[in-house]
């Protein structure tokens, strides 16, 4: 599943060298921030966990059996500390916030002021909605709608069954639907 270019890198990372790694850090670090970003909604707390990520592929590369692409196997580790900063006490009770410019860059230029209005309102209730979501469906969703991820994607991702993967996102849907048929 790895491209030749991962492959040579790998293998020189597992052999010890520091510049090899470096390389990796390079080619993959910003991919992966802009990746747990839309998940944490934080550059802040994404650049962190992905500084924790490169710790982890670092001292577990001699692990990586090179079933899935490297960047798969990367993701899967930065997500699992997302998730485990997300289960953490201090990260619910900090809660984590929007940033007002990225909302404003989803939102048409040419909108009404009433509509921007409501454009941002709904944005921020559907943020708050995704946070309550239990950690798995709001990752299955996340990476299939913020991400684009295929289904198999996902599943390697959360090393669960496709299945699986197809009915978290299923239910994530309609509890968002659900939330918003009460706003409305």
């Amino acid at each position: 599943m790895q491209n030749e270019s991962d492959k040579v890198l790998i293998d020189r990372i597992q052999a010890g060298d520091a510049a090899a790694f470096e390389a990796m850090v390079i080619q993959y670090r910003p991919k992966l921030i802009a990746s747990l970003v839309k998940y944490t909604k934080s550059v802040e707390l994404s650049e962190d966990i992905a500084q924790q990520t490169f710790v982890k592929v670092w001292q577990k590369i001699d692990t990586f059996r090179g079933d899935s692409a490297l960047f798969t196997w990367i993701y899967r580790i930065g997500i699992n500390l997302a998730k485990n900063a997300f289960n953490s006490k201090s990260l619910r009770n900090d809660g984590i916030t929007d940033n007002l410019e990225n909302i404003e860059s989803l939102i048409a230029v040419n909108e009404s002021p009433e509509a921007f209005t409501i454009s941002i309102s709904l944005k921020a209730e559907l943020d708050n909605f995704l946070r309550e979501l239990p950690i798995d469906l709001k990752t299955a969703f996340l990476l299939r709608e913020d991400e684009g991820k295929s289904y198999e994607q996902i599943a390697t991702i959360m090393d669960c069954p496709v299945g699986t993967v197809r009915s978290r996102i299923f239910r994530a849907r309609e509890l968002i639907l659900e939330k918003f048929d009460e706003i409305n």
